[in-house]
């Protein structure tokens, strides 16, 4: 009797400490052929904790790094990364339009979302990848999505370090591009 009733409440506790935890991941990639180019987007589930909502609400901005890397596979070696890029998008709700913003910091483009849901469904409309066609011969798309915790106010990087709340990252997600 007593090893079911600790056996029940680990049980508890490791629901407990991994609520409001969102996994996330890229579904899909789509490819887009554009004479002697081709851009690459992402389709992404993606959802985010309270703790995140909350943080945005109360005008914190988030930072979000979309990396991503051409490579080249090899059977019997390691593979060889052939491009490497990297994109920053950053998070921001603004209080007087009642807007999330969803901002790419390269470029400058952004959207403009009216709710929290909303912003999480259509944000990955900001990465795109354009890249030659002749260096995605015969290679592979890898990417994922992190936080940039460093990005966040100085007061809230240690709390946050190791909170699976705040804890968003995509895994990696790999695809051949299939290019003539």
């Amino acid at each position: 009797m007593k090893l079911k009733y600790c056996t029940f409440l680990i049980f508890l506790l490791f629901l407990a400490s991994n609520y409001g935890y969102a996994e996330n991941h890229v579904i899909t990639i789509n490819i887009a052929e554009d004479g002697d180019s081709i851009t690459i987007s992402p389709q992404l589930d993606f959802n985010t904790s309270a703790q995140i909502k909350e943080a945005i609400d109360s005008g914190i901005r988030i930072q979000l790094i979309a990396k991503a890397q051409i490579i080249a596979s090899k059977t019997w070696w390691f593979d060889q990364t052939i491009k490497n890029d990297k994109m920053v998008l950053e998070v921001s709700y603004f209080t007087l339009g009642k807007l999330y913003i969803v901002k790419n910091k390269e470029t400058g483009k952004q959207l403009g979302f009216n709710s929290y849901e909303q912003l999480w469904k259509g944000f990955e409309k900001l990465i795109n990848y354009r890249y030659k066609k002749a260096i995605c011969v015969n290679r592979s798309f890898k990417m994922r999505l992190v936080l940039d915790k460093g990005a966040l106010p100085t007061a809230m990087q240690l709390p946050v370090l190791f909170d699976s709340n705040w804890d968003i990252n995509t895994p990696w997600y790999q695809q051949d591009l299939e290019i003539k």
